[in-house]
């Protein structure tokens, strides 16, 4: 896109986004502090801690199934009116858990739930990398970050409030997205395209076109960052509830307020990633993502109180608070137009496949060894990846959106 598009209410069409991106942090997190409450509720049920952990988590297998699909139709078809439908349909699966009497019932709300996060994910970043510049770009999908650890730090109290009250009570949360209808409506056109996406020819020469505008190996090793950091990250929302509650006997609102600590160090350092942006690749921005998670999670594995679990995640949550900001700026400097749908709709897959995956993962090594020492250990592991990275940094830059059309030349 040369140039950034002409918006009919730019404030209006920008608050919208971000508070739209707050939705995919909700699909979490307003249930985390409710888990043991759920367990409880459901502890005569056949594999019923296994299936607890997955209702959390569920959704995170369906926005990795649905975001090629739903990125291949954004590509094609626009972003705009899949925006509006995975909105209603985030608002009514969302909430379905507060009125479903079965744990396999709330998973299936769940796993439609994910189709619907996958639906905004993937149009609200798509939206901003098609509506804003490089540079502007970095400071939004910054904001983006933000927002979505706003939407934490203010839900997760609120959650282990509701999760005191009653266990179904979070569930309604998730109905607060109908209110960003009116809005979308009004103030997020579809972009305008170079070339019309509902009438592109599907040739052999039109798909090897499509493949040779991947930058793969690039978007492999993103994925793959994505994928990995998702499995360390989710470590938090669905272990530490437990990790308090067996250390310290923390109620549903303590919990929630602990988890919000990660969360909002996040979003600060979200806010800040255009400035660090200026002066890192994006390369050793991954290495101080793994760096400050390498920290948090040590002091984790190491405190067992409260206030050392808690400062733990505020500095594990400052690194984190990189991640997604940072690997969908990479994808944006190095995707043209025409396939950022399903450049983007990669990234998410890996993301959410990584959320899905890590309580099935992190079981058995918390069964073998606690969860103390787990922490403690992927810090350790942390660590040398963020030298690792730090290493590359020196030695290896970005392609960036100066190089697209040329041959994706490793440069500055």
């Amino acid at each position: 896109m040369s140039g950034e598009m002409e918006l009919p209410h730019p404030r209006l069409a920008q608050g919208t986004l971000l508070l739209a991106s707050m939705l995919t942090i909700m699909a979490g997190a307003t249930i985390s502090p409710a888990l043991p409450a759920i367990q409880r509720e459901f502890a005569t049920a056949p594999n019923a801690e296994i299936l607890v952990g997955l209702v959390l988590t569920m959704h995170g297998l369906f926005i990795a199934v649905g975001s090629p699909i739903i990125g291949a139709l954004a590509d094609r078809y626009g972003r705009r009116w899949l925006l509006l439908a995975s909105t209603v349909v985030y608002a009514l699966a969302g909430g379905s858990g507060f009125v479903l009497d079965s744990l396999i019932a709330i998973l299936v709300g769940r796993a439609v739930l994910g189709l619907a996060v996958a639906g905004v994910m993937v149009t609200v970043t798509a939206l901003i990398t098609d509506y804003y510049e490089e540079n502007h770009r970095d400071t939004i999908l910054g904001r983006q970050g933000a927002f979505m650890s706003i939407g934490g730090v203010v839900l997760l109290p609120l959650a282990g409030v509701l999760a005191d009250i009653g266990w179904r009570v979070p569930f309604l949360v998730y109905t607060v997205a109908l209110v960003l209808l009116p809005a979308m409506t009004f103030a997020l056109p579809e972009p305008s395209r170079h070339e019309p996406t509902s009438d592109r020819p599907t040739s052999i020469d039109d798909v090897r076109r499509t493949l040779t505008e991947f930058p793969l190996g690039t978007l492999g090793l993103i994925a793959a960052l994505g994928l990995v950091g998702q499995i360390i990250f989710y470590m938090t929302p669905v272990q530490i509830p437990f990790y308090l509650e067996t250390r310290t006997g923390a109620s549903g609102t303590v919990i929630g307020a602990a988890l919000a600590a990660s969360t909002g160090a996040g979003g600060i350092a979200s806010l800040l990633y255009g400035r660090i942006r200026r002066s890192l690749s994006v390369i050793g921005i991954v290495s101080l993502t793994f760096g400050l998670m390498s920290i948090g999670y040590a002091v984790i594995g190491v405190s067992g109180t409260v206030f050392g679990v808690v400062a733990g995640l505020a500095v594990a949550g400052t690194g984190s608070g990189f991640l997604l900001t940072n690997l969908n700026a990479w994808i944006a400097a190095v995707t043209p137009e025409s396939v950022r749908g399903r450049a983007l709709s990669l990234l998410t897959s890996a993301f959410f496949l990584g959320q899905f995956l890590s309580p099935l993962v992190v079981r058995p090594v918390n069964e073998t060894v606690g969860l103390g020492v787990m922490f403690l250990g992927v810090g350790m592991v942390l660590g040398m990846a963020a030298i690792g990275f730090a290493f590359a940094a020196v030695f290896v830059t970005p392609p960036t959106e100066s190089t697209l059309g040329s041959d994706q030349q490793i440069t500055k």
